[in-house]
């Protein structure tokens, strides 16, 4: 019966070992496998910030667009000025009164119309300069939310040692209470 018992408990022994190697394998693959794919996500989520960053500094160019519209709408008015002043000269070259009647109402018109343009085109060249800090300021929080994720990644990316020696704890006290024959229970298979 002891060389049945021991026999028992050397194939008890061999069967945990073997499913201790089995199940350390199995962990120590899986943990590859998700280090690989970590890996890979952090890898990605670092092009998508650079992308985003790039985009980030396109969209910077709003204050360009607004000293474009400045100068767009300083150009308008300076027509305008040109304008009225050749009104005036036609005027005043055939003798007319220029600053009275309707040579007058047709200069504060010409003026007011310029104006306008002017307004106008300064305030499409701040919508479209508004439009892009929003796109800029949206692309740098992508950016920043994709380099979180990246670095979480990453910390993700390391093998989980304590599941590993978990797996490996585990086989190493069932394997321990087979040999364990002082109880007088004999093997315990698992």
């Amino acid at each position: 019966m002891a060389v049945a018992s021991s026999t028992a408990a050397l194939l008890g022994a061999a069967v945990t070992f073997a499913s201790t190697a089995v199940g350390t394998w199995s962990a120590v693959s899986r943990q590859e496998e998700q280090r690989k794919q970590a890996e890979f996500s952090a890898d990605m989520a670092r092009r998508n910030a650079q992308v985003a960053e790039e985009n980030a500094r396109m969209a910077e160019e709003a204050r360009q667009t607004r000293a474009d519209s400045y100068d767009k709408a300083v150009r308008k008015r300076q027509e305008t000025s040109l304008l009225v002043g050749k009104q005036r000269a036609q005027a005043g070259a055939s003798g007319a009164q220029i600053d009275s009647g309707s040579h007058l109402d047709s200069q504060l018109d010409l003026r007011e119309k310029g104006e306008l343009d002017a307004l106008s085109i300064e305030e499409q060249g701040e919508r479209a300069a508004y439009n892009q800090e929003v796109q800029a300021w949206n692309q740098r929080n992508a950016a920043q939310g994709a380099q979180a994720r990246e670095r979480q990644l990453r910390s993700k990316s390391s093998t989980d040692y304590l599941s590993l020696s978990k797996t490996l704890l585990n086989g190493a006290g069932r394997l321990g209470n087979n040999f364990d024959l002082v109880s007088g229970q004999g093997p315990r298979l698992p």
